[in-house]
């Protein structure tokens, strides 16, 4: 007889207990660990190449059926089709609670000694897919950091470790995760540390640079790579002031997206229906794709055009032509990034899966080139669009997540911009602070308190 889902969580406890001691006889608690964290690096990585394959499959598939014959309209349909199937998997197979986003994965933390349940080595990467290969307009960033993390607390479980090792394997696999979807191992260690291991000792980042390491070398073997592709100019002292200023405005930025975000989430809750929902939600997103083409999906695809100084081609495929001189592209831009949020609030809160890590890369992008070409456009000065496109992704995500050392290092390393370490560490720490001012708190809100600590 084989082993039906209900019986998968008895038959993994039922693990035999002669793994652990054959572990710690001839491993050691030290070695085991590193052991187990490239095993978990690797398996992070298969997951990350699984996700970008299946989203990239899906919308191909999307897409032939958008472009083949006068079949435009059917945008406004197919992200429903996605965030309806990810609705119908939590709802039958999740018992209505698929646990999406990091602020969960932070309760498993904080709450629950590091334990995340089993569910999450799939269901974070199979609703991805279908949510996102449809159109929807978000990030894969949280749900690969998820199932990474799953994993590093899953197989935690399977060998029998404590409770501070399953915290550090779980950090490991998440940190895995990111590195491996952006080929980034630096990042994706701060990432762990600032995010999840950040009242922990330094002792600890070994593990998880060693998962993270893994998971890149697997994830390059396999051809997977990185997003960007860049090659920067060294950045000019007498530009600095407008990096500050692109600092400062960026943390308005950040502000938008995190009280715009949540005032949608707060909306949608309201609707306690989950399919009307769901209905509703994706056909407004729809629409929105419809009139800018460049919220479908992730939207790394735009954010290539303007790191490749091809801004034009944005406009291309939009429905509607506006012709304001060379203003048009800075006022489609800023329409971009002020619809993004949107775009990605309403595909997580229809019932898709996705986060908002993407989408601050996305709205850093297209705010950074907006206030450079703007500046240019005015002749106060000539700055380079491309530098400060890269440094403006920095300064929306750190002032968004509240990750600066993240948004430094992860930037540096997807675009190849090592030149610009001086701008991205001005523009993240300022943007970070006056972010942090403004709002308290990240998107992801504030961090959940262990019982004990609260009393």
């Amino acid at each position: 007889m084989g082993l039906s889902l209900q019986d998968m969580p008895n038959f993994l406890d039922r693990s035999p207990a002669r793994m652990r001691i054959w572990r710690r006889r001839y491993l050691g608690a030290r070695t085991s660990l590193v052991i187990i964290s490239v095993l978990i690096g690797l398996l992070s990585s298969l997951c990350a190449v699984a996700l970008k394959k299946g989203v990239h499959f899906t919308t191909g598939f999307a897409n032939k059926v958008l472009f083949t014959g006068d079949h435009a309209w059917l945008v406004l349909v197919i992200p429903c089709v996605g965030i309806l199937a990810s609705v119908v998997i939590t709802r039958f197979f999740l018992a209505g609670d698929l646990e999406r986003g990091l602020p969960n994965l932070l309760k498993d933390v904080n709450l629950n000694a590091g334990v995340v349940p089993r569910h999450k080595v799939w269901s974070q990467v199979v609703t991805s897919i279908l949510t996102m290969g449809m159109g929807g307009s978000a990030g894969l960033e949280a749900p690969l950091a998820i199932t990474g993390a799953a994993i590093g607390s899953n197989t935690a479980r399977w060998f029998r470790f404590g409770a501070s090792e399953r915290m550090l394997l779980l950090a490991s696999g998440a940190a895995a995760g990111v590195a491996a979807i952006f080929n980034a191992p630096i990042a994706g260690t701060v990432f762990a540390l600032e995010i999840l291991l950040v009242n922990n000792a330094m002792t600890l980042v070994v593990p998880v640079l060693i998962a993270s390491a893994s998971a890149t070398l697997l994830s390059s073997l396999i051809n997977f790579g990185q997003p960007f592709v860049l090659i920067t100019d060294s950045w000019n002292a007498a530009s600095l002031p407008y990096y500050v200023l692109l600092a400062l405005l960026g943390a308005v930025v950040a502000a938008y997206t995190i009280r715009v975000s949540k005032e949608i989430a707060v909306r949608m809750a309201r609707v306690t229906n989950p399919w009307s929902k769901a209905i509703a939600g994706s056909l407004v997103l729809g629409g929105l794709i419809f009139f800018f083409p460049p919220l479908f999906g992730e939207g790394y695809d735009s954010v290539r055009l303007l790191l490749a100084r091809d801004a034009g081609a944005l406009a291309y495929l939009a429905p509607v032509q506006l012709d304001l001189g060379a203003w048009s592209i800075v006022l489609l831009a800023i329409g971009l990034l002020l619809l993004k949020v949107v775009a990605a609030s309403l595909t997580i809160n229809a019932g898709g899966n996705g986060g908002m890590f993407g989408p601050a890369l996305f709205v850093g992008a297209m705010f950074g080139f907006s206030f450079s070409r703007a500046v240019n456009l005015m002749g106060l000065t000539e700055l380079n669009e491309v530098n400060f496109t890269v440094v403006g992704m920095a300064a929306v995500l750190s002032g968004t997540i509240h990750v600066p050392l993240t948004a430094i290092f992860l930037i540096a390393e997807i675009t190849g911009g090592y030149a610009l370490f001086v701008p991205l560490m001005i523009t993240s720490a300022l943007a970070f602070l006056v972010s942090k001012y403004l709002n308290g708190h990240s998107i992801y809100g504030a961090p959940p308190v262990p019982a004990e600590a609260a009393q």
